[in-house]
């Protein structure tokens, strides 16, 4: 797989009998940016070069010292939980993950060679749910990790490991952190989720080392000063740890009020005595090794990482506020997240040259988004207040009014989202599933007992019956429905609806779109996403055939007609975007697979920007890809494409 880049680009692509031109390009991140971070790692021998994470798998690198970030593949992305990422502090491209899934072949640790470009699970640790990773400095070819069974060491880089805990030992378990003494890799110190452990026989036998610490506190982090390695500080659901006889006795730390459960603590390893702790109260720091705490931030950071090439500098990982920099030891922090997005994204509409997301479930950042320069730059406008914006629906002819569905009720605004006001629901009891605006101020709301309709917002007649699962308005102002068994088409507003015939996929379809017609009352091509693959129909979705051209016969997950160019289609196939220009009859990928294993939730294209392509990637926001210059010779095949701008 290839990662996401940005440069300017033309390619220039002769016709081929068979139709095999490639048209790869590569799609810009354009956000709205933010959202989850939790760990972040600098690579020691590489100048501004910062790897960031979450916890569903997103991995993001920087080569800037944090300015930009660029999403890196990963196979493990969405399929279990990435408790760890360690960086060699030797060999700069290899890097360590470790991943807990409820999939056993998932679980494990991960190892990069290429800096993230490739990736494999290491097979000594396949199906053992990984929650931490430590490295000895000592030798970058000892590496332990801690487990949901216990402790587990390879000393050849990973190519094999043995475990290192008693297996049966049921308190040694689940270990959530570990830290080996900088000088001496037998010893090492596992933090579990009561209370902490140390072996200084390298795992032949273990002590419990809780001495002065609180009952049964779980042990999030452990920190030893490479100075002074019998210094070692903690941090715990109870709070800060400190100890001077390497461990052997514990110090409870006096934190600001509110200030205990600690995600991390992490002495600096460039001044002396200077240590940071993310706890729930917000960031700490001490200048005197811990004695005493200052609140310098109130993100609720989750990891830290020290920049080794430039004094001052140092990254923070934090919930909802994403990526931060200081340059001046933590005095002041800023969000730094051009290129990094985890947010819960739920909707991309928009409208003339107005494009809209979603996203729910982010205290203070969530609700909606809006962009009016083709997402150079998205503004935060918010939602209802109590609320959570399920799904949203731009007017085609007012693309500042917007309709949003939520848990709660039914919403409309016509500031792009700044201001809501509620509106009558189409019935009680019934969910929205759907919605869809049309010109002249109607509205349909699809729901699980059939599609409703508005003209004045009071009062709403029920079109059909099928319980609804989603809308799409083609060009010609055919809407269509996707039900639980197939489609459903309207050519007038939504009044009333017809069948689409079954194409034999005996399964719900995913997609449904129809082409514009060239003139009224013509027999419209339309294609059908299906669990089986891509269908075609040129009676208007009455018959159907299966296309073969390009695609192979698996899931397809998305279709879009061009709102302006008859005949230009996009469809989603494998986490790939493919385009026909002949009506759906034929397909060539126009991306490099910018989906990794998880391809986009949308496509869009905006009738004022009719040369650039937008899609909603889970969690990771909304790219772009530049679709112009499609041109067809008179045989019939794309002959060239101009893709751009793109920034290396």
């Amino acid at each position: 797989m290839a990662t996401i880049a940005r440069c300017a680009l033309f390619i220039g692509l002769l016709a081929s009998p068979s139709f095999s031109v490639k048209l790869l390009a590569s799609w810009l991140a354009t956000g709205p940016f933010g959202g989850d971070a939790d760990i972040v790692r600098a690579v020691p021998q590489a100048k501004g070069h910062v790897i960031a994470a979450a916890r569903n798998g997103l991995i993001f690198s920087s080569t800037n010292g944090g300015a930009s970030w660029t999403w890196l593949p990963f196979p493990a992305q969405f399929a279990g939980v990435l408790h760890a990422l360690e960086v060699d502090p030797k060999a700069t491209g290899t890097w360590y993950a470790g991943v807990e899934s409820e999939m056993p072949r998932i679980s494990g640790v991960y190892k990069t060679t290429d800096s993230g470009a490739t990736w494999i699970l290491l097979p000594g640790t396949a199906g053992i749910a990984v929650w931490s990773l430590a490295l000895w400095p000592g030798n970058d070819s000892v590496i332990a990790a801690g487990s949901g069974t216990g402790v587990f060491l390879s000393r050849d880089a990973g190519a094999s490991w043995k475990r290192i805990s008693p297996e049966g030992d049921s308190e040694l378990r689940p270990v959530v952190s570990l830290a080996f003494h900088p000088a001496d890799s037998r010893i090492l110190y596992a933090g579990t989720t009561h209370l902490p452990w140390r072996t200084a026989d390298g795992g032949a036998t273990w002590q419990s080392i809780h001495t002065g610490m609180i009952d049964d506190s779980d042990v999030f982090s452990i920190q030893v000063d490479a100075r002074h390695p019998e210094h070692v500080m903690a941090s715990a659901c109870s709070g800060v740890y400190n100890s001077l006889d390497g461990a052997g006795h514990w110090a409870k730390q006096d934190t600001p009020k509110g200030a205990f459960r600690t995600h991390f603590v992490a002495l600096d390893p460039r001044h002396e005595g200077v240590v940071f702790a993310g706890t729930t109260d917000g960031l700490l720091k001490s200048d005197n090794g811990g004695r005493v705490w200052r609140k310098i931030s109130s993100y609720s950071v989750r990891s830290i990482a020290f920049d080794p090439q430039l004094d001052g500098r140092v990254f923070f990982a934090a919930s909802l506020g994403g990526m931060l920099v200081s340059n001046d030891e933590g005095r002041t922090l800023r969000e730094s997240n051009n290129g990094f997005t985890n947010r819960s994204f739920t909707t991309l509409t928009g409208a003339g040259s107005a494009l809209y997301s979603s996203s729910v479930y982010e205290a203070g950042t969530g609700g909606v988004y809006r962009t009016g320069n083709l997402a150079l730059r998205w503004v935060h406008s918010g939602g209802p207040a109590g609320d959570e914006l399920v799904r949203i629906a731009a007017a085609p002819d007012d693309p500042g009014r917007l309709y949003a569905a939520g848990y709660h009720g039914l919403f409309e605004s016509r500031d792009g989202g700044v201001n809501w006001v509620a509106r009558k629901a189409p019935s009680e009891g019934n969910q929205i599933t759907a919605l869809q605006p049309m010109p002249g101020g109607v509205l349909l709301a699809g729901t699980t007992s059939g599609v409703f309709r508005t003209t004045d917002g009071a009062v709403w007649t029920q079109s059909t019956a099928d319980s609804i699962q989603s809308f799409s308005l083609s060009p010609g102002a055919t809407i269509a429905a996707l039900t639980s068994t197939g489609g459903l088409a309207s050519t007038d507003g939504g009044a009333t609806w017809k069948s689409c015939g079954d194409a034999g996929t005996k399964g719900a379809w995913y997609g449904l779109a129809f082409d514009a017609a060239n003139r009224p009352g013509e027999s419209r091509v339309a294609l059908a996403a299906t669990p089986a693959g891509l269908f075609r129909s040129t009676d208007s979705c009455r018959t159907w055939s299966q296309v073969h051209a390009g695609l192979d016969t698996e899931t397809v997950s998305l279709v879009l007609f061009h709102p302006t160019r008859r005949g230009e289609a996009f469809v989603s196939q494998g986490g790939r975007i493919f385009v026909s220009t002949d009506g759906g009859q034929r397909w060539q990928p126009i991306d490099d697979e910018a989906g990794g294993n998880a391809g986009p939730a949308s496509l869009f294209v905006l009738s004022a920007a009719p040369d650039r392509l937008f899609a909603l990637f889970p969690r990771r926001g909304v790219y772009s890809i530049g679709i112009a210059g499609w041109t067809e010779p008179a045989g019939g095949r794309i002959a060239s494409v101009a893709v751009g701008p793109r920034n290396d």
